[in-house]
């Protein structure tokens, strides 16, 4: 019995001890193509991550920095992106003063986020790389991750926008997903 099997069985015996009775067999066999093959029980290997932050992140739960120092030696970059359109937009209709005085006040605030989340990062023992520049908050991200620089993609699901009961992931969120091939922890 392969490695897959031997932690599906003991899980199937906590689980259904006493509610399949009999029918243990009938469920393991059944759900036999669902096991994982010893060779496809590896985990693959994080050596980095991108990190896409913010205004919408919210506070990053501790559980979340646990996860990523379990791998160890991996190095993070968290990027805050501030979205060029908005910018574009600010600018024709207050002005270029305004809209500078916008940008200024984004980029200070993304220095502020990217430091406080990399220290959080570092006292987890990771190494970090902070950036912020200012461009396409979901073009970028699919950029980046797809670039093959980085293993994991690591985002909050309320990046881009708030998030609601009816739509407890952000739009932003779910077309990154759909275009990167990086796998990703959405917390």
């Amino acid at each position: 019995m392969g490695i897959g099997m031997d932690v599906f069985s003991r899980l199937i015996q906590r689980k259904f001890r006493n509610i399949a009775g009999e029918r243990y067999d009938e469920i393991v066999k059944r759900y036999r193509e669902f096991l994982l093959l010893p060779e496809e029980f590896v985990l693959p290997e994080v050596r980095s991550i991108l990190m896409p932050v913010d205004r919408f992140s919210g506070e990053i739960p501790e559980e979340l920095y646990e996860t990523m120092s379990s791998y160890l030696g991996a190095s993070v970059t968290v990027v805050y992106i501030s979205e060029k359109r908005t910018l574009w937009l600010i600018e024709q209709t207050l002005g270029k003063e305004e809209a500078e005085k916008l940008k200024r006040a984004k980029m200070e605030f993304a220095e502020s986020l990217v430091s406080k989340i990399a220290a959080r990062l570092e006292s987890h023992g990771l190494k970090v790389r902070g950036r912020y520049f200012i461009g396409s908050k979901s073009d970028d991200v699919v950029k980046l991750a797809g670039s093959g620089e980085f293993d994991l993609l690591v985002m909050s699901r309320s990046y881009g926008s708030e998030v609601t009961r009816t739509s407890p992931v952000s739009p932003l969120v779910l077309k990154i997903v759909q275009h990167v091939e990086t796998p990703v922890i959405i917390y």
